[in-house]
């Protein structure tokens, strides 16, 4: 129980973060990204770059038996939306990885049994992107 509390928790601040540099188009510093980065890719149990050769129903199919589905695919999606935003040389890659992270996103906050306010704004903003 604990550790499964560690792990929710561990996770939603890496949400957090990464929402917090995305709503505020504030650049997040290369060692910090790098320790989310590490933390994700423990989480999630593949690398960032693995996940930009995803297509959404492989990040889904990869947790539809784990007990913190929800939480695992949401951390992918921001992830997705981290690499978009670092993605400015490459347009087409860059709305790929915006379109899947949002349309994870919306799963999530489709069939979660959490709602989150911070999801919904986030689903909005990059809704008129």
């Amino acid at each position: 129980m604990i550790k499964q509390d560690y792990l929710i928790r561990i996770i939603q601040q890496v949400i957090s973060a990464i929402v917090e540099a995305l709503l505020h188009r504030k650049p997040m510093r290369k060692q910090e990204w790098e320790e989310y980065e590490g933390i994700a890719r423990q989480v999630l149990g593949f690398s960032t770059e693995e996940l930009r050769t995803m297509d959404i129903q492989e990040v889904l199919a990869r947790y539809e038996h784990d007990k913190d589905q929800m939480d695992k695919i949401e951390l992918a999606a921001m992830v997705l939306l981290k690499i978009a935003d670092d993605a400015e040389s490459d347009p087409m890659l860059k709305a790929k990885f915006r379109q899947d992270g949002t349309a994870l996103l919306e799963y999530v906050q489709q069939h979660g049994q959490t709602y989150s306010l911070q999801r919904e704004m986030l689903i909005a903003m990059l809704r008129k992107l």
